[in-house]
């Protein structure tokens, strides 16, 4: 009888000690599923956080561009201004020189205006006509912003790397040399964004062009940590 006893305990305990290994099964399930999402929760904040940085980024070179564009025309329609009244009083053709200002003037206002197809086809008539014109490094610099904003990127590339090759010293080359580093970041080739960030950052250490290259290499970094 007793030996009938202990076999009816053991069978009734056996089912108690299979639900308790299911239930820390479950659990560990569980706790696997929480860590799963609270990494992905991480990662979501972590790509939302660069997305913002990104857009501040973005508009801060919008305005940055309006804002030189604006000034740049302003200051071309007083030369213009002063040119044709010199003309005038003087009864003199307009010069070499002058003709240039008046072409470079007319390819930013039609920039401006969005009218990008005619602003290209004069920007590239100053390069062509004028090449080691004023206006000329200016010329491809906004040749390459023309091409960056239709995503003709390897056309972008060629204007801007003409400005830093063929005028090094010119105070469009470091902002070149940054949009150079931001093809590459778009084309995903990060080592190769970084080197044109930091060519800014050591050559051009005081522009405007070097504070955006710090904040980019901050970011690529971040990402690839975020990666490993």
């Amino acid at each position: 009888m007793k030996i009938k006893y202990k076999f009816l305990i053991f069978f009734l305990a056996l089912p108690l000690n299979l639900f308790s290994d299911q239930t820390d099964e479950g659990v560990e399930l569980l706790y696997q599923k929480i860590s799963e999402l609270e990494k992905e929760i991480a990662e979501l904040r972590s790509q939302l956080e660069e997305n913002s940085v990104l857009v501040e980024r973005s508009l801060e070179l919008q305005q940055q561009r309006y804002l030189d564009l604006d000034s740049r025309i302003l200051e071309l329609s007083s030369i213009e201004k002063n040119i044709v009244s010199e003309s005038s009083e003087e009864g003199l053709a307009i010069s070499y020189e002058q003709e240039e200002k008046l072409l470079y003037k007319n390819a930013l206002e039609l920039f401006e205006a969005s009218r990008y197809a005619e602003a290209l086809e004069i920007f590239s008539e100053v390069i062509i006509s004028y090449p080691d014109g004023i206006y000329t490094p200016d010329a491809y610099f906004w040749s390459g912003e023309l091409f960056l904003t239709q995503e003709l990127y390897e056309d972008a590339k060629l204007s801007y790397a003409k400005v830093f090759e063929q005028f090094p010293d010119h105070a469009r080359s470091a902002d070149s040399l940054y949009k150079l580093g931001e093809i590459y970041r778009i084309d995903s080739d990060l080592i190769e964004a970084t080197n044109y960030y930091e060519k800014v950052a050591s050559l051009f250490p005081d522009s405007g062009a070097a504070q955006l290259s710090k904040k980019s290499i901050k970011i690529i970094t971040e990402e690839s940590n975020l990666i490993d």
